[in-house]
C-alpha cells in the first residue's frame, strides 16, 4: 500500500517535472500525462504581471528566500511524515491483506479472512511482506522530503510573484525589514516546522469526530442541492434510438455497452 501510494505521487510529479525526451522514454503514455497537466494547467490561467508587479519581484524573491528558508518545505514534510503519518503506519501493522490482494487479485472486500488467514496466505505470497512494510515506512519521510525539495523552486516563484501582486511597495518594505531581523528570521525558519508539533498534530486528531460529523451531512445536502433536477437515467431508460446513437458515438454495440455496465455493478 504504501508503495503504490508514493510511486502514484511521485511518478506523476517525476513524469510532469522530467524533460520531454526523458518522459517519453521513461513511459509510452508520457504524452497522454502531458496532455493531462496541461489541460489541468489550463483550468488555472494566471494573469501576467504587470510592469509595476514585474518591478517589486527582485524584493519578494529576497523575502520569499526568508519566509521559506531553503529546505524548508523538505523539512517540514519529512517532520509531518514522522510525526504524524509514520506513526498511524506503524500502529496499523503490516498490511497483510495487500499482499493476499496482489497476488490473488482479488477485492479486498470479497475477502473474508480471519488476520491468521490473511498473514498465511501473505507468507506464500512474499515471505518477507512485514520487513518489506517495516523498511516502505522507514524510507518515506526521505522520499517525501525529496519530493517536496523538487518542489520547492516552483513555490518560491509562485510565491515571489504573489507577494508582488498583492503587497504594496510600502508593505513589503515592511515585510522586509522584519525579516531582516533575528526575530523574523527566527519566525521564518520555526513556522512551516510548527505545523508538524505534536499540539497541531493533537489538535487535529481531536477536531476529527466534528469532521467527520460534517461530512456524514454532506450526502444528504448534495442531494437536496440537486432534488429539484430530472433525475438520471440509466441506459435502459433511454429509446431504442437513443441507445444505439450512444453505441454509433462510443463505437460500441449496445450489446457491448450492456455488458460492460454489468460488469461495472458486478464490481
Amino acid at each position: 500500500m504504501i508503495r503504490r501510494l508514493f510511486i502514484g505521487m511521485a511518478g506523476a510529479a517525476a513524469l510532469a517535472l522530467a524533460p520531454q525526451p526523458l518522459a517519453a522514454q521513461a513511459d509510452p503514455s508520457a504524452q497522454e500525462m502531458d496532455q493531462a497537466m496541461a489541460a489541468l494547467g489550463a483550468m488555472f490561467p494566471a494573469e501576467p504581471l504587470t510592469p509595476e508587479q514585474e518591478a517589486r519581484l527582485p524584493q519578494t524573491q529576497r523575502i520569499i528566500n526568508r519566509v521559506i528558508p531553503e529546505g524548508t518545505l523538505g523539512e517540514m514534510m519529512g517532520g509531518m511524515f514522522d510525526k504524524l503519518l509514520g506513526p498511524i503506519l506503524g500502529a496499523a501493522g503490516a498490511p497483510a491483506i495487500d499482499a493476499v490482494v496482489e497476488g490473488t487479485g482479488l477485492g479486498a472486500d470479497t475477502l473474508d479472512l480471519t488476520p491468521e488467514q490473511s498473514e498465511e496466505l501473505a507468507r506464500l505470497f512474499d515471505p518477507a511482506y512485514a520487513e518489506r512494510h517495516a523498511r516502505e515506512v522507514a524510507l518515506m519521510p526521505a522520499l517525501m522530503r525529496d519530493m517536496m525539495t523538487v518542489m520547492e523552486p516552483t513555490m518560491r516563484k509562485a510565491m515571489s510573484e504573489l507577494y508582488a501582486i498583492h503587497f504594496t511597495q510600502k508593505e513589503l518594505d515592511d515585510i522586509e525589514a522584519f525579516f531582516q531581523t533575528d526575530s523574523g528570521t527566527a519566525y521564518a525558519r520555526k513556522s512551516f516546522t510548527m505545523s508538524s508539533d505534536p499540539r497541531i498534530i493533537s489538535a487535529t486528531m481531536e477536531s476529527l469526530p466534528q469532521m467527520m460529523g460534517a461530512f456524514a451531512g454532506m450526502e444528504q445536502k448534495m442531494a437536496e442541492a440537486v432534488a429539484d433536477l430530472p433525475a438520471k437515467r440509466g441506459f435502459d431508460a433511454l429509446s431504442k434510438a437513443e441507445q444505439e446513437r450512444v453505441a454509433a458515438i462510443t463505437g460500441r454495440s449496445v450489446a457491448e455497452i450492456r455488458e460492460g455496465l454489468v460488469a461495472r455493478d458486478a464490481e
